[in-house]
């Protein structure tokens, strides 16, 4: 499993008070992964970009990686 950082945009765009853009932490074993999960968890935002993130370690190699369908989220404003 790798760690991304999923950018995603407010929409529509409802108040310019808040911010417009999130970062979204998302543990996945692939980007398009990460994407699918990030979409799926906030339906009022649209991806614009995927990177990988150094915030969340990686697994160590002598333990099973959890299945694929499995992802773990952080969020930061």
């Amino acid at each position: 499993m790798n760690a991304y950082c999923v950018i995603l945009c407010r929409q529509p765009f409802v108040n310019p008070a808040y911010p417009r853009t999130k970062r979204y932490y998302v543990g996945a074993p692939s980007a398009d992964r990460a994407i699918l999960a990030a979409a799926d968890d906030n339906p009022h935002f649209r991806v614009m970009g995927v990177e990988h993130s150094d915030v969340y370690p990686p697994l160590p190699q002598n333990d099973p990686s959890p299945s694929p369908s499995t992802s773990s989220v952080w969020q930061a404003a």
